[in-house]
Order: C-alpha cells, then structure tokens, then sequence
C-alpha cells in the first residue's frame, strides 16, 4: 500500500468525452513516481477514480522525443484491482481524504464540469 505525502488538485481535463479533475500525488517515496489520478462525476453524484498515471517526467531527459524513456505510464489497471481485491479501501478514497482534495474536486467539477 502506498503512503500518500500530498495531493493537490491541478485542473480539469477532458478524458474519453468526460470532464475529470487532476490530482497529483506524491508518495513517502523519494524513489517513486509522482502520480496523476483522474477523478469523475458518476451518475449519482459520486466521484470515481477513472485513471491513474505514473508521471516519472524529467526536464533533463523528457524535453525532446526520447524513446528509451517512458515518461508517463498508464496504471489504472494496477491500482484498480488492487481495490478489488481488497485492502485498506481504495487508492481513490485514500486521495480524496488526503486534506481537502475531496472538497476541491467537487468544487472544480461543478465550475469546470
């Protein structure tokens, strides 16, 4: 289970036709990645995790095409069956009760959304 250091809020992005709010969060990991969790309003109101990025972006490296350098890996998959299998909630929840975040993205959904 990751430990979550912060997590704030970025902006608003439209994934696959669907306005979502942008969290970065930083583990007590100093070796880890930073991650990008994509939050969306459901049909009832509610908010679900819709994707997880691992943003491992270097200025040093990352400022020209560089094909021996994945940058930003897509693990949604990873994070949402390690909820399915149970645990300590989801990574989700986890990150919308980091501080404030769950308020904040309510409130930038509604303004943006």
């Amino acid at each position: 289970m990751l430990d979550i250091a912060d997590a704030r809020v970025r902006r608003t992005v439209n994934l696959d036709g669907r306005s979502c709010a942008e969290v970065e969060v930083s583990t007590g990991d100093a070796a880890a990645s930073t991650l990008l969790v994509y939050f969306a309003r459901t049909a009832g109101g509610g908010l679900e995790m819709v994707r997880v990025i691992e943003n491992d972006a270097d200025r040093e490296i990352d400022w020209y095409d560089n094909p021996l350098h994945q940058a930003k890996a897509d693990r949604t998959d990873a994070f949402l069956s390690a909820a399915g299998a149970g645990g300590s909630g989801s990574f989700g929840e986890r990150v919308l009760h980091f501080g404030s975040v769950r308020d904040e993205v309510v409130r930038i959904l509604e303004r943006n959304g």
